[in-house]
């Protein structure tokens, strides 16, 4: 008997870990609608997913819902959907009929060119946060042309050597369409695009999204050049008396 109580009690902690990973493994090959869709919009996952397909793969955004079906086929994922029932032909007798239609949570052509616009606002107040936090360190700046399904696109870098590792960091300040190929003509691109993200950063400033972000310091503050500032005793202000950057230190240091 009591060898039998022992190989019983095996026998559940074992199936109890079977349990655990067959749980486990299930959620990866039908994952939950949550994971897709929750809250009534997609979720972060899903849409960075997309983002990710179309700035790092160059995937159109008429194209990355099919990305996501062409690798659940692949890795043999269920994918997430629901039955809605929308009308259907009409019978002979004239009577509307309806039919149950599969729905999938996977967003449209619509979902994702606003997903990218909403990102691309976001890079703008990222390309400006990089440009302040570090008041000291030298921005090269390149621009290159392209032609892209017969429409030429201007693409305008700022690029630094990280002091601390040594590598070229570089940050896309735009990529856009543009009729003149002249040096006017990108410079004109050029100044539209940093105007546009130093508006993107002041609004996002003034809705108190930029009170940790890191104080510009010029060159005579970091050389301990305080005399004069009020400071008692030659002393650096603190941290708490800095004013957050602003719209007004991007436009000046673009300059």
């Amino acid at each position: 008997v009591d060898s039998l109580e022992r190989e019983l009690a095996e026998t559940k902690a074992l199936l109890k870990i079977q349990t655990v990973l067959r749980r486990k493994f299930q959620a990866i090959a039908e994952p939950d609608l949550d994971y897709f869709f929750h809250g009534g919009a997609y979720s972060l996952e899903h849409d960075m997913a997309g983002v990710e397909a179309m700035t790092s793969c160059h995937v159109s955004a008429g194209q990355v819902p099919k990305l996501f079906f062409i690798f659940a086929r692949f890795f043999r994922i269920k994918m997430p959907s629901h039955s809605r029932k929308v009308p259907g032909r009409r019978a002979d007798d004239g009577k509307r009929t309806s039919v149950l239609q599969r729905r999938y949570r996977v967003g449209g052509v619509t979902h994702w060119k606003e997903t990218l616009a909403i990102a691309g606002e976001a890079h703008k107040v990222q390309l400006g946060d990089w440009l302040l936090r570090d008041a000291d360190a030298d921005y090269c700046y390149i621009a290159d042309g392209a032609n892209s399904q017969q429409q030429e696109i201007m693409a305008h870098l700022a690029s630094r050597r990280n002091k601390q590792t040594g590598n070229l960091e570089s940050m896309a300040i735009s990529i856009d369409a543009i009729s003149d190929k002249t040096s006017a003509g990108a410079h004109s691109k050029l100044r539209e695009a940093l105007v546009a993200a130093a508006e993107a950063y002041q609004e996002t400033a003034e809705l108190g999204l930029l009170d940790d972000a890191v104080e510009i310091v010029s060159n005579e503050a970091a050389d301990g050049d305080a005399a004069g500032s009020g400071v008692a005793g030659g002393a650096a202000a603190s941290d708490d008396d800095a004013a957050p950057p602003d719209a007004a230190a991007f436009h000046a240091q673009r300059r």
